[in-house]
């Protein structure tokens, strides 16, 4: 909550409105690592790692309950609500991760140009998620090309997707940087060292 609350206070924390809703002006993204495997003879995918970059400061954790207390955490720092003021969190590809968290949080609007392809999906706490993907039409290889202010690379597939990791795997610094890149401080919200 300190972290969330020293970012509230930047000169960038402003609140543009558009439309009656107040939208912070922040680069916030999400992500999700996941392995996949057959469980007998169901195709099953489990979510190992998440992480928000929030204006440069990246939070990780292992579990949804994990993602749900930094959401509530946001919710309170930034005092967000659903009608009044939001905080957008860009996900490449959110179609995927939106079919590992829909289940995980309460929704009070989804838009999708199809069955389970969401645009974008606001929680009825006010955190909207926006698929930078569809918004941009650029593969994740291409976006860190089109940015002007906040510049990024894709890390490149030297991971080994055959392992099956989950929530209580010891990560390597390799697979670690996939999920903090090359930001300033990692904040973590997982609850037991491992």
């Amino acid at each position: 909550v300190s972290q969330l609350t020293e970012i509230s206070k930047m000169e960038n924390a402003i609140y543009p409105r558009k439309a009656g809703i107040e939208y912070l002006n922040m680069a916030t993204s999400f992500d999700i690592e996941t392995s996949s495997f057959y469980n007998g003879v169901l195709k099953t995918a489990i979510m190992y790692i998440w992480s928000v970059n929030f204006n440069g400061w990246t939070f990780i954790g292992r579990t949804w309950e994990e993602f749900i207390e930094l959401l509530d955490d946001i919710q309170k720092v930034f005092n967000t609500h659903p009608r009044r003021r939001r905080v957008v969190m860009y996900v490449h590809n959110l179609e995927y991760e939106f079919q590992f968290m829909c289940k995980w949080l309460a929704w009070f609007d989804i838009f999708s140009d199809d069955a389970r392809k969401p645009i974008y999906a606001v929680t009825d706490t006010g955190i909207e998620f926006r698929c930078s993907y569809k918004l941009s039409g650029y593969s994740l290889a291409k976006l860190p090309s089109q940015l002007k202010t906040y510049k990024t690379q894709k890390m490149v597939g030297d991971l080994d997707y055959s392992l099956i990791r989950h929530s209580k795997t010891p990560l390597t610094e390799k697979e670690m940087k996939y999920v903090t890149q090359d930001t300033q401080v990692v904040v973590c919200y997982i609850q037991e060292q491992i």
